[in-house]
């Protein structure tokens, strides 16, 4: 599955896109209650544009154009904040809907006709933003890479993502407080390298997909025979380590990745002996049918089967909130990354507890209250742009099909997980996305001149 001619071949842009890559997925999992590591993820990521634009380009073959429309859809989700924090006079934006309390504060220290921007906490959106960037400079960056330097990149996805199965070990092995990287997180539960169990269920489906992608990709029958108890193994571990998060949507979105391991698995298993496929096969059944057993018998796993028990959930009366916060700031929008500020007046009564919730747990509703009416133009832009970058890529590269089934795979799982969480409110994970995107364009050919595909289609 590894095999040492994996890194023969890897540009200097591969192993700084691979570098950055497993940064982001190492420090960049604690969310807006750690900004510290989400600084470092950053700064990292100002280096690696660095040693990208000077030090990858010494010696290497003339750069191509990032896809035009993958460009495009990058400088959208950038606009947006940005377009968010200019500043507006006082008639304009005094007239937005549910600026009244804004105002009356304002004026009660001589600046309600100061000039204000649309964002109701621009720094807040201005942090937003610059946590944004390191996403979009990895889907573009990605889509720059040559074939080999992709399946680096899936490499260092695969190798991080088991550094963290086996990091979720001992943190079930030890006490509640063992092995964490944030002091706020989800106590009881392998966490990873993340505060929340749900990314860090997210991050485990990813590097899943990764291995298949990865195993999938051995030029020769031959090696992938002889790495195939290792790759059963790791998968094992992920799938384990994948329930011990307690993670109940991340659990059930293992069925949804299932089909896309099956078709980048597919043509590895095609000439593999009926003997070994069989015996797989039992192995999953058995596996099924002592999974009741190991719930009952286990208290760990117990608990996790009490956790799908969703009727006592409190999404629904958030979700009711919250969609009278949109309809107060329609059609604006608060701001990106405002939702804690916007949603604080429309919190109704009866849902009031001693916790006060910082996201909406649905990144949709939570883009429509920051976003207002741009917020479906851009998810539609950014929907379209990607199915046609898959389908160009699907047709001319038949080669890289388990790369793009692993990108399609990731972004399935963060698009679904969406309507219940929020992934890409975690730089990792977005930064994963931004791989995932930036991998359903076709790989440019290497050498000095572009190839007759790569000048006309991958840009467009």
């Amino acid at each position: 599955m590894l095999p040492s001619r994996s890194f023969r071949g890897v540009s200097r842009r591969g192993v700084i896109a691979a570098a950055f890559v497993a940064l982001a997925m190492v420090l960049g999992g604690g969310g807006s209650p750690s900004p510290a590591t989400e600084m470092v993820v950053q700064l990292g990521f100002a280096v690696a544009l660095v040693a990208w634009l000077l030090w990858a380009r010494l010696g290497e073959e003339r750069q191509r154009a990032i896809p035009r429309l993958l460009l495009w859809f990058g400088l959208a989700l950038l606009a947006l904040p940005l377009l968010q924090l200019v500043p507006l006079p006082p008639a304009i934006w005094q007239s937005l809907p549910s600026r009244e309390l804004q105002q009356a504060t304002l004026s009660l220290i001589g600046e309600g006709e100061s000039w204000r921007a649309l964002s109701i906490s621009p720094p807040v959106t201005l942090a937003a933003l610059l946590a944004l960037l390191p996403a979009v400079g990895t889907m573009w960056g990605t889509s720059l890479l040559h074939r080999r330097d992709r399946r680096f990149l899936l490499l260092a996805i695969v190798i991080v993502t088991i550094a963290g199965a086996l990091l979720g070990a001992l943190q079930m092995a030890g006490g509640p407080d063992d092995f964490r990287l944030y002091e706020k997180t989800h106590r009881g539960w392998l966490t990873a390298f993340h505060a929340n169990r749900n990314a860090a269920a997210d991050a485990l489906l990813i590097g899943a997909l990764a291995l298949s992608a990865r195993f999938q990709a051995s030029s020769r029958d031959e090696p992938r025979r002889r790495y195939l108890p290792i790759f059963a193994a790791a998968q094992l571990i992920l799938v384990v380590a994948l329930i011990l998060t307690g993670s109940r949507t991340g659990i059930a979105l293992l069925v949804v990745s299932l089909p896309f391991h099956w078709m980048m698995l597919r043509p590895a298993g095609a000439n593999l002996s009926r003997r070994t496929l069989f015996a797989a096969t039992v192995a999953f059944v058995a596996a099924l049918v002592a999974l009741p057993l190991a719930l009952a018998s286990n208290s760990r796993l117990a608990r996790v089967a009490e956790r799908f028990d969703a009727t006592g959930d409190a999404r629904f009366p958030l979700w009711e909130d919250t969609l009278d916060a949109i309809s107060g700031f329609w059609p604006a929008g608060s701001g990106v990354g405002t939702f804690p500020h916007a949603f604080q007046p429309f919190e109704s009564l009866e849902h009031l507890d001693q916790f006060f919730p910082n996201r909406a747990h649905n990144d949709y509703l939570e883009f429509l209250l920051e976003a207002g009416l741009l917020a479906p133009a851009i998810l539609a832009f950014g929907a379209i742009a990607l199915f046609m970058l898959a389908r160009r890529a699907w047709k001319l590269s038949p080669q890289d099909h388990a790369s793009q089934l692993f990108a399609l795979g990731t972004l399935a799982i963060v698009a679904l997980h969406s309507i219940v969480d929020y992934p890409l409110r975690n730089m990792a994970i977005a930064c994963l996305a931004g791989v995932a995107a930036g991998l359903l364009t076709v790989a440019p050919r290497s050498g000095n001149a572009p190839g007759r595909n790569e000048g006309r289609e991958d840009t467009k």
